[in-house]
Parts: C-alpha cells; sequence; structure tokens
C-alpha cells in the first residue's frame, strides 16, 4: 500500500515558500543557501535564521532563540497560582517580542548556573529547558 501523493497546492505553496527563503532557485534548483539549511533539523524559516544570523553577527542569540522555538511550552501555569505565575512570566518579557523573552529566560537561566530550582520558581519546565540546551548543542555542531 502506497502513500498518496500531497495535493498539488500543498506542494507548490511549500516549492514558493522555500523560493521566497532562497533555498530554492527559479527552476526549482536547490540553492547553496538551501543546501546548507538542509543541514539542520528544523523548520525552513529557523535554518534560513540561523544561516543569515552568522553573516549579521547574531549566531549565538539566534541560536538560542531558535532552541527555544524548537522546544514545546517552556512556561507552565499551575492551578490556583495562574495569577502569580503570570507576573513571575511579565518579569521575563521583553514587549517587542517574544522571541526576545526566550532569549532573557535563557540567559537569566544560565546567570542561574542552570538551576532547576530556579526554574520551578519562575513556573518554567527544567526538563523542556534542559532540551533546550541539548538542541542547541546539536545545532552547534
Amino acid at each position: 500500500h502506497f502513500m498518496d501523493p500531497p495535493p498539488e497546492d500543498n506542494m507548490l505553496n511549500s516549492m514558493y515558500q522555500l523560493w521566497i527563503l532562497g533555498a530554492l532557485d527559479n527552476t526549482g534548483g536547490l540553492t547553496s543557501t538551501g543546501r546548507l539549511m538542509v543541514e539542520f533539523p528544523l523548520d525552513p524559516a529557523l535554518s534560513k535564521m540561523l544561516i543569515v544570523s552568522c553573516d549579521m553577527g547574531c549566531s549565538s542569540e539566534i541560536l538560542l532563540i531558535v532552541s527555544m522555538l524548537s522546544v514545546p511550552a517552556i512556561f507552565y501555569r499551575p492551578k490556583g497560582r495562574e495569577e502569580e505565575s503570570d507576573q513571575v512570566r511579565e518579569k521575563f518579557a521583553v514587549p517587542e517580542s517574544d522571541h526576545l523573552t526566550y532569549l532573557n529566560v535563557y540567559l537569566q537561566w544560565k546567570n542561574n548556573s542552570y538551576s532547576t530550582l530556579w526554574c520551578n520558581e519562575h513556573f518554567i519546565h527544567a526538563k523542556a529547558m534542559r532540551k533546550v540546551r541539548e538542541v542547541r548543542a546539536q545545532l552547534k555542531d
């Protein structure tokens, strides 16, 4: 039994997205950027973001942000303590950007020696943060 091919609209949309990102040329062939992008086990847009960050001198920050985005929920809201957890979460907030908020969380966790206790006190999943470190190390290689 064979799988059905994806609908043509999906294929065309995907190819268009890859072309927009510079991964495909006008004939549908893989570009040099596309060849770099396939090295990362990431969504194409995140791969492109990592590649561009090297040219812009912010690759360590983008590497962290991409790693944070690759992990399910970082924050948690325990029953009966929603308000308290929201207030703690607000302390990390960077109004302009959720991505910078994630960067802020990671850097503060790092400044607190990657502490599980610190995570618990700030309503952050310690297991998710450890996974972020793992993903970051994998992508850095």
